[in-house]
């Protein structure tokens, strides 16, 4: 079941990488929602997503492509949840702290890719917090280092600013799911109506300018 979910997901995925479309009439409530929400003071795109999602596996590609698309002043943003069946919330949010840490030292890019790469590739569940302070160790950060950062204020504010932001915008109704890309603050991708990765990076220009 797992192998057929896997090669649906990168069918789904394949358009986005392959096709390009000229420029486009968007409309609300087609192409994206708006949510009844402040809009962010500074450009950004906010992707919500989850290490142990198959679904978010794939996109990883289109997403580091769309983050590299980005008009100059516009921020990415990699905002992972503790939400999904299989793992409790504080295995979870385990992997949450090992991102926020990984991006403290300059190296959340490949440890993204290890940790993607362990649970789906690998079938390893990363459960126990040894198995993801080893992983983190492989890219140069100590496991004092690991223990020192998950102590700060600066991080656990990080990971609580993770949770605050998915509560409100599932309140909002606008995230149900992931992986869920939502610009400004303001305006949620509808990735269904999202024919091409050069759409989707263009509906995102588009949105940041609105």
């Amino acid at each position: 079941m797992f192998k057929t979910i896997k090669q649906s997901l990168l069918i789904m995925c394949l358009p986005l990488l392959a096709f390009a479309v000229n420029a486009a009439d968007f409309s609300d409530g087609k192409h994206y929602q708006t949510i009844e929400n402040k809009k962010s003071e500074t450009p950004k795109v906010t992707e919500f997503f989850s290490f142990y999602c198959p679904h978010c596996y794939q996109f990883e590609p289109v997403a580091l492509s769309l983050e590299a698309s980005l008009p100059e002043g516009a921020e990415f943003e990699k905002s992972h949840v503790n939400f999904l069946g299989g793992a409790s919330a504080q295995v979870q949010s385990n992997l949450s702290y090992a991102y926020i840490i990984a991006k403290q030292a300059g190296k959340e890019k490949e440890v993204a890719a290890q940790i993607f790469e362990s649970i789906h590739m690998k079938k390893a569940d990363l459960h126990d917090i040894k198995d993801v302070k080893q992983l983190l160790a492989l890219n140069g950060i100590s496991e004092k280092q690991f223990d020192d950062s998950l102590s700060s204020m600066l991080v656990i504010a990080q990971e609580k600013q993770m949770q605050d932001q998915q509560e409100l915008f599932s309140k909002l109704g606008a995230l149900k799911g992931v992986p869920t890309f939502i610009v400004n603050d303001k305006y949620k991708v509808n990735m269904k109506e999202i024919k091409s990765q050069a759409e989707l990076e263009e509906l995102v220009k588009y949105l940041l300018q609105k």
